[in-house]
């Protein structure tokens, strides 16, 4: 079903890029949880309500893991360039001219605002970042008002009274680090109609209760701290319920909400502490975690020391070729996306430059090997690409695998251990 939806997309770089991206994203996260994607319909109209926590990696992860092919508004900064301006056109992206960003002619957004009017008659999906900017914080954040303008100025335009607007939450476990765990929501679909036909009829109010349900809406698919002095308790504590409830290595994608409800749970019950219990559990969690880095161990390894078996040596060894295959052949790729990290200043475009240099070294590198195996050695070059490519997926895994290994084997020959054990159990004592 993905593969005909996405045919119906203007963009024609999207509608083979969406494949490729879809592999790149499972290469770059250790888990992609997904929840409720057959929510968004292909038969009408319908504005996305996400939040932002990274620059672009949001609108790869909707644009893959989403049925319909959808159209994303981003800052109009990054069109100016033609070549950019033609790319970005070609993967429905279309910008939007913030006045914080040294724009001031309304009337550009004028042009917005109908280019997005036109794709709501087409029966296409547009997604707006109702934050109005990308942030890591697990918080939603004040929302613009435009996705409310857009709306009804569809309904005036063009009678939509199916549009429908649908929140959607992309979650990450860290946002700016290779083989992430992020976590999509796709939530329950607000009619507008109703708020239109209210606004119509005089009752200004209609606007601002439509905004204060997007709102709730995006709430709940989305992790939410109230307090911006509970962001570092509140990591703490995740890291301590992940460590408890790791998961399998494979499969990458699972298509449920189990990790994203219990996690959300535990945030909303951070929000609902008195303020004096919360300071009492944060000076607990804070000195040991404090304690765990002085000693260089990891919490996960402490509470799951099975990582650390001695017969995992065995698998190793054995599969240490195909390990070295990956490392040697990927050695391109990550040559070029620790380049082009070495200026990225801000946690949120990490991800995002990691992915894109990622993506299109990766695409040019393995397309010519790909090439040149099959002028050297026909069909069989083919086979040995596969084995070729493959071999980098399995030095990823490995490498994860090798990671928890280690700390495991650390944290269980660590003279430490049962005190660390002792301190982490009293925190919830």
């Amino acid at each position: 079903m993905k593969i005909s939806n996405s045919t119906q997309s203007d963009g024609f770089t999207y509608r083979w890029m969406v494949h490729i991206t879809e592999m790149m994203l499972l290469t770059s996260f250790k888990k992609i949880h997904l929840y409720n994607m057959s929510g968004v319909p292909s038969d009408r109209p319908v504005l996305l309500a996400s939040n932002h926590p990274t620059a672009f990696v949001d609108p790869l992860l909707l644009g893959c893991f989403l049925d319909p092919p959808i159209y994303n508004m981003t800052r109009g900064d990054i069109f100016k360039k033609p070549f950019f301006r033609k790319l970005l056109e070609s993967v429905n992206m279309f910008p939007v001219f913030r006045q914080r960003d040294g724009y001031s002619d309304r009337n550009r957004n004028d042009e917005v605002f109908e280019y997005c009017f036109q794709k709501l008659k087409q029966k296409r999906v547009v997604t707006i970042y109702v934050e109005g900017e990308h942030h890591l914080e697990k918080q939603v954040r004040p929302l613009q008002k435009g996705i409310i303008r857009i709306a009804f100025g569809a309904i005036e335009r063009h009678d939509l009274r199916d549009l429908e607007i649908i929140p959607v939450g992309v979650n990450y476990a860290v946002g700016d680090v290779f083989r992430d765990e992020t976590m999509i929501n796709v939530g329950q679909p607000i009619p507008v109609f109703p708020f239109f036909e209210r606004e119509k009829n005089g009752e200004k109010k209609a606007f601002h209760d439509l905004l204060a349900e997007i709102k709730t809406g995006l709430e709940k698919v989305c992790f939410d701290i109230k307090s911006p002095t509970d962001f570092e308790l509140a990591e703490q504590l995740l890291t301590l319920h992940r460590s408890e409830n790791p998961l399998p290595i494979l499969p990458i994608k699972i298509e449920n909400a189990a990790r994203f409800d219990a996690e959300k749970a535990i945030l909303t019950k951070l929000n609902d502490l008195p303020e004096t219990e919360k300071t009492a559990l944060f000076e607990k969690t804070d000195s040991y975690f404090s304690e765990l880095k002085k000693a260089g161990l990891e919490d996960f390894a402490l509470v799951q020391p099975g990582w650390g078996r001695g017969g995992n040596l065995l698998f190793f060894a054995l599969t240490f070729p195909l390990f070295f295959l990956g490392f040697l052949t990927s050695r391109p790729v990550v040559w070029v996306v620790n380049y082009a990290l070495k200026n990225v200043k801000k946690r949120e475009f990490i991800s995002s430059v990691r992915s894109g240099a990622g993506q299109i070294s990766g695409l040019v590198y393995y397309v010519i090997v790909l090439i040149v195996s099959v002028l050297m050695f026909g069909w069989w070059g083919i086979l040995g690409w596969l084995i070729f490519w493959l071999s980098g997926f399995f030095y990823v895994l490995y490498l994860d695998f090798w990671k928890n290994w280690r700390a495991a084997r650390r944290a269980v020959s660590s003279p430490k251990r049962a005190d660390f054990l002792e301190k982490r159990g009293e925190i919830f004592g």
